[in-house]
Formats: C-alpha cells, sequence, structure tokens
C-alpha cells in the first residue's frame, strides 16, 4: 500500500526527467523529439495528480514536486522553445537578444504562477488565470507548426514578432485572474477533458498544428467572456 502512494510522485518525477531531457534534446536541435518528451511529460502531468485524487492522498511534498517539475516542463522547456524559433531569424527585427529576454520573463512569470498556486485556496476546480501546461502546449504547437511548416497560409512559421507576442500572451494570461474551466472536478473536469480534446483532434485535422496555440489562446477568451458576463 505505501508502495502505492508514491505513484503519484513517481509520475511527477517523470515529468520532471521527461521535461529535462526535452530541454537537452531542443539544445541539440531534436525538435521533434523535444516535443515528444513534452508530451509525455503531459500525460505523466495530468495523472499524477488524477491519481493522488483518487487514492485520497494529500501529500504536500507532492504539491511542490508538482510545482517543481511544472516549473522545468513548462516554464524553462517553453522559454527555450520561443528562443529556438525566433533564433531563425538572425539579426531581423526582433533580434534575438531581444527574443531571449521577453522568452526568459515568460518562465519568470509561469514560476510566479505555480508559486501562487501552491498558496492559492480558491476551489480548484477551476484555473485561475491561465495553467503553465496550457502555455507550455501553446509554444509547442507553434514550434511544431514552424518545424514541419503546415501553418496553412497562416503564416504564423515566418512572423519573427511572435517571438515577442507570444511571452507576452503568456505573462499576461499567467497572471490576470481568469476562472478558467479545469480538468479537476468529477462532472466538468470530464465534460472539459472531452471537449477540448475533440476540438483539438478537429482542429488539427483540418488546419494542422496550428490548431493547437489558436485553441488555448481561444481558451483564454473563455475566461475573458466570464469576467465580462459578471460585470454585465
Amino acid at each position: 500500500m505505501k508502495l502505492v502512494r508514491q505513484i503519484p510522485n513517481a509520475l511527477t518525477l517523470t515529468n520532471l526527467l521527461l521535461g529535462t531531457m526535452a530541454i537537452i534534446a531542443l539544445t541539440n536541435a531534436l525538435v521533434g523529439t523535444a516535443m515528444l518528451l513534452m508530451a509525455g511529460s503531459l500525460v505523466a502531468d495530468v495523472f499524477d495528480g488524477a491519481i493522488a485524487r483518487k487514492l485520497g492522498i494529500a501529500d504536500g511534498l507532492g504539491i511542490q514536486l508538482d510545482s517543481l517539475a511544472d516549473m522545468v516542463t513548462f516554464g524553462v522547456l517553453p522559454a527555450m522553445m520561443i528562443f529556438y524559433c525566433g533564433a531563425r531569424y538572425g539579426g531581423g527585427t526582433p533580434g534575438q537578444e531581444m527574443i531571449a529576454i521577453f522568452a526568459s520573463l515568460s518562465a519568470v512569470s509561469a514560476g510566479l504562477r505555480l508559486g501562487r498556486f501552491n498558496i492559492d485556496v480558491r476551489p480548484r476546480e477551476y484555473f485561475w488565470g491561465l495553467a503553465t501546461p496550457a502555455g507550455g502546449i501553446l509554444v509547442a504547437g507553434w514550434l511544431w507548426a514552424q518545424h514541419t511548416g503546415r501553418d496553412y497560409g497562416f503564416g504564423v512559421a515566418d512572423m519573427p514578432w511572435l517571438g515577442v507576442v507570444v511571452p507576452v500572451f503568456l505573462m499576461i494570461a499567467y497572471q490576470i485572474p481568469l476562472k478558467l474551466p479545469g480538468l479537476k472536478s468529477p462532472k466538468a473536469g470530464i465534460i472539459t477533458a472531452i471537449g477540448l480534446a475533440a476540438l483539438t483532434l478537429l482542429g488539427i485535422v483540418t488546419l494542422g498544428p496550428i490548431a493547437v496555440p489558436a485553441g488555448i489562446v481561444a481558451y483564454v477568451f473563455v475566461g475573458l467572456f466570464n469576467i465580462l458576463l459578471k460585470w454585465y
């Protein structure tokens, strides 16, 4: 039984391991490998919390490990992906230095988001602000579109300013108090997960990899719409 209770932490450490390996892969220009490793990290990140809740485990160590692993996989790794996407433009506008600064700031914002999450006492059926894994998925989708050249005429693979726009978007989305549908509520979580999976698959089939970041942006606008409904 004690061994079973360590499964969530083992999955969290798997997330950290795969995220670190993805960083190493990206530094060696193994883009496809890095994205696959990040996908594996995402799966581990989803299931560590799900299994912990199923087993009724409230582990303070697990909470801290989860945020530390997410900081590497969905904070540092996406920042490196942003720079990798922007670096191909050489000495263009914006320059690599500016892209590096904004990419690094997105990682700092992710760290702040995770730190606040650890001490947040509000109900966790919802995400209060964009979750860092969602931000990582957005960046990975952009990298995927650029790496494959499949953006279906949207031109995102050749927009150097995205190296600044994307991290700025993430910095804002991580910090503003958006109430976004989460995956932890037994009923709403299942509906949200199925809906997101269906829309993502449909989008990828029809639009290609660009559907992934587009879906995350739409997800954020759902939160903005919820705020507007409260105001009016």
